[in-house]
């Protein structure tokens, strides 16, 4: 695999070109990485060619493929009910004037491929900066933990907080808001970030589950359970906490005692505890 600065350098024009253009994305790659090295291209570092910002978070590439960014999640242009949810014109404009000429550099996740056979990858332009970092940094995406892909976790957290506490883009705007989940309407779905309170947490065999204001079941699954300390999720009962992920409703007749809203929790980043 090329390093870095190999792949910079692919992506320079003329000879004249190349030897400044290098020297000047090598320069941007070690402000970046001085500055937060988790955010900066990490070993895999290949270049790829885009062909069109299919929303925030979603690109089509030259060769014909999609890819995902990992680490964040930006807002759906086509929602549950058809239109776009509050900043997807926004988070699309931006990441498509962020990449600008469409040179890009693409490092993939150790897990490669999402349910819709999407590649999930880190995306950085020709000056070493992170897309995803940009995203959280501008308010326009929301940071989410899905395992084994945690290669930048650490980095992703820190530009959403900072986002988030200069009130940037839709945390500014209330569309990022944590949501009381007393506020969940029947049948709602969909990415969400919920404020409420630990009421149990119960193992049941392979799987654990913690309830949120008895209305919302956080999932752990045994594959995910190594991630967790059971002690450490007992200790939150009775917390006020935030938690982040896809929520899912499940008719109240099958939910086998659970309630009704499900939500995977795939690790402790996504449960803050004194929210």
């Amino acid at each position: 695999m090329p390093s870095a600065a190999a792949f910079l350098q692919r992506l320079s024009g003329t000879p004249v070109a190349r030897a400044a253009g290098v020297l000047l994305c090598v320069c941007c790659l070690a402000r970046v990485a001085a500055a937060d090295p988790s955010c900066a291209p990490g070993p895999g570092l290949t270049p790829a060619r885009l062909a069109k910002v299919v929303d925030g978070d979603t690109l089509a590439l030259a060769d014909g493929s999609r890819l995902r960014l990992i680490g964040v999640n930006a807002p759906e242009t086509r929602g549950s009910d058809g239109r776009p949810e509050a900043g997807a014109v926004e988070a699309t404009r931006f990441a498509r004037s962020f990449l600008g000429s469409g040179r890009l550099g693409v490092v993939v996740g150790s897990d490669r491929r999402d349910r819709y056979g999407r590649t999930l990858a880190h995306v950085y332009r020709a000056d070493g900066e992170s897309l995803e970092a940009a995203l959280l940094a501008a308010g326009l995406a929301r940071q989410v933990t899905v395992p084994p892909n945690l290669g930048q976790l650490d980095c992703l957290r820190r530009a959403e907080r900072s986002a988030r506490a200069a009130r940037a883009g839709l945390w500014r705007s209330g569309a990022f808001a944590p949501r009381a989940t007393a506020t969940l309407a029947p049948g709602e779905s969909g990415f969400r970030l919920l404020q409420g309170r630990v009421t149990a947490v119960e193992p049941a065999g392979s799987t654990w589950w913690v309830e949120i204001d008895d209305r919302v079941s956080l999932r752990i699954a045994d594959a995910d359970r190594k991630y967790f300390s059971l002690d450490e999720l007992r200790a939150l009962e009775g917390t006020a906490v935030e938690v982040r992920g896809w929520l899912t409703w499940r008719n109240p007749a099958r939910a086998r005692g659970h309630p009704p809203w499900m939500m995977q929790l795939r690790h402790p980043a996504a449960l803050a505890p004194g929210a």
